[in-house]
């Protein structure tokens, strides 16, 4: 009795596909369900082979029946639609008016579970097979998982991992994608077991495949290949870089403690990256390369990762040296603004001052800002350095106000990761409703470079700073994909040309036009324009003859430290007598 109410309580909470061309049968079918099961939780009916196809990609049900003749097409094709779609797919019973020994076959070949002749369906049979199946479809779970696997960590094991490994091939040498195979072995891990015991190594394996599975992305696998050893398939990657990026994000995963019986145990991990198809075009080839690499990791000292690639893997090697120095520049106060002018083609004055980041060298020189800027770009050290150019910025504006000097306003570049982030709008308002005599001499530069997405919640953190009289500008503009909608969504009031543009306005007819159309864009929305790059007088003229109505670039200045900048003024208001 208890059996039948479980099952009775399984049933109702079951949904069913049926699919047949004919209303009048699936009634029926309906109808004996009903009585065979009692009350479900519910039943689809789908009407043609499209309309199941639709069906089976929307939803997942818990058993199908299906029809074996659909019109113009047969029911046998949708048994491969549904097995694709499950690693055990759930109990699919053919359905046919008549009884054909060879569709039997065919159906069962293609993974159908039973053969049903319509005109013989009794609420009994049909209540005795969905019992029979759905217990048999248990079974095959339970086999499955000891066979595909680990029983320790339940990750994948090495079999099915394998298996995987070839069909990830497969389908990137169809669709010529790039895919990543990590392999990750713990540091150290024998120590684990010698000085906490056995059980305290199975809880941690346990522990780092918890921490693996969370973290990873739905198209990835993972697999315990066994002791202390695991396998990452990264996909859907483009370009190497991105990989870097992912596996950066693993050997993040063991910077906090494990907690292995109420105690906090630190262990590291060293991880070998082969890329498909730069590595290897074999699965045996990636596994072999993989684990070169991971070797490779651990003769560098453990706790670091490498890529069989070695071109890409000394890129990557001197990207996270170059990040952690910059980390400790930045902790240290060793980064500097630098300010370049800019001036105005109509009076010749010096209207504003760009601030640009400078990072000092040990060779007396300066690290290639594009360079390190990109790196931080790609980590949260943007948010934080954008926060120390404006303040630095700002410091430099309240001195020059303390020495009576009222009338200069600075640009700061602007990356599309701070107004991604909450902080930092709220920390420009707090700082301009402290001081608010700096809103207007504050110019905020966005780039295109790093697109600023055209959402609602960024309109609304970009009006706030406008309201508070802070100013806007679009920086590169010209060389991005989203310049007018910049200027259509964001409060925007100055317009920078790009200098790959400026450059060559004298020999580029393309260039020419374009400098000619933006100007006509600024002076139709009642915007500045500002043109970079300007390295030789011709270029001025030229402007000047097209009505751009401000220009930078080294012909009057390159940027210059705080402490040069007002023996520069003093010589340019010398040099160039202002035009009234």
């Amino acid at each position: 009795m208890n059996k039948l109410i479980s099952n009775k309580i399984k049933y109702s909470q079951m949904r069913i596909l049926i699919v047949d061309d004919d209303e009048d049968d699936y009634i029926i079918i309906n109808a004996l369900l009903a009585e065979a099961l009692g009350t479900v939780g519910s039943v689809v009916w789908a009407h043609s082979y499209d309309h199941a196809l639709e069906k089976i990609e929307q939803d997942d049900f818990d058993f199908y029946f299906i029809d074996n003749r659909l019109g113009a097409k047969l029911g046998l094709g949708l048994i491969a639609e549904i097995k694709q779609k499950f690693n055990i797919s759930p109990p699919i019973i053919m359905l046919s008016g008549v009884d054909d020994h060879q569709t039997d076959l065919a159906a069962m070949e293609l993974g159908a579970d039973d053969y049903l002749i319509k005109s013989q369906l009794t609420a009994p049979l049909l209540e005795r097979t969905i019992r029979y199946l759905l217990r048999d479809k248990t079974l095959e779970s339970r086999l499955r998982k000891l066979a595909h696997f680990d029983s320790l960590t339940g990750l994948y094991n090495r079999s099915i991992f394998n298996e995987f490994l070839s069909s990830c091939l497969e389908q990137s040498i169809r669709f010529d994608q790039k895919f990543a195979l990590v392999t990750l072995d713990l540091d150290k891990f024998k120590l684990i077991n010698d000085n906490y015991g056995h059980p305290a190594g199975d809880q941690l394996l346990t522990k780092v495949a918890s921490r693996l599975k969370n973290a990873l992305r739905r198209s990835d696998v993972v697999a315990r290949l066994g002791g202390d050893e695991f396998s990452i398939i990264l996909k859907d990657v483009k370009h190497d870089n991105d990989f870097v990026k992912l596996v950066e994000n693993l050997i993040a995963l063991f910077q906090a403690p494990f907690q292995i019986n109420s105690k906090p145990v630190n262990i590291t991990t060293s991880m070998g990256i082969a890329i498909f198809p730069n590595d290897s075009h074999t699965a045996e080839g990636l596994v072999s390369n993989s684990d070169m690499a991971m070797y490779q990791a651990k003769d560098e000292g453990r706790n670091t990762f490498s890529f069989y690639n070695q071109k890409l893997h000394r890129e990557t090697k001197l990207k996270h040296e170059l990040e952690v120095q910059l980390i400790e520049a930045l902790h240290n106060d060793e980064l500097l603004l630098f300010y370049q002018p800019v001036i105005s083609l109509i009076n010749n004055s010096v209207s504003s001052y760009e601030a640009l980041l400078r990072w000092p060298n040990s060779n007396g020189g300066m690290h290639n800002t594009e360079e390190f800027i990109t790196i931080a770009e790609e980590s949260s050290l943007i948010l934080e350095i954008g926060n120390w150019v404006f303040n630095q910025a700002c410091k430099q504006l309240k001195l020059w106000q303390q020495e009576g000097i009222h009338n200069r306003k600075v640009s700061i570049n602007i990356s599309a990761h701070q107004f991604n982030s909450d902080h930092f709008t709220n920390m420009v308002e707090a700082y301009i409703i402290e001081y608010p005599d700096l809103a207007s001499s504050l110019v905020f530069e966005l780039t295109e470079r790093k697109s600023l997405a055209n959402t609602e919640e960024n309109i609304n953190k970009l009006q706030r700073l406008s309201q508070l009289g802070i100013t806007f500008s679009v920086d590169d503009f010209g060389i991005g994909h989203s310049s007018l909608s910049y200027l259509r969504a964001f409060p925007m009031s100055i317009i920078k040309i790009d200098r790959s543009i400026t450059s060559r306005i004298l020999e580029s007819t393309e260039d020419l036009a374009l400098s000619k159309a933006i100007i006509a864009i600024g002076e139709a929305l009642n915007m500045d324009v500002i043109a970079e790059g300007v390295e030789i007088n011709d270029i001025t003229t030229k402007l000047k003859e097209l009505g751009c109505p401000r220009a930078q670039g080294y012909l009057y200045s390159r940027p210059l430290p705080v402490e040069e900048l007002e023996a520069w003024l003093n010589k340019f208001e010398k040099t160039h007598d202002p035009i009234n």
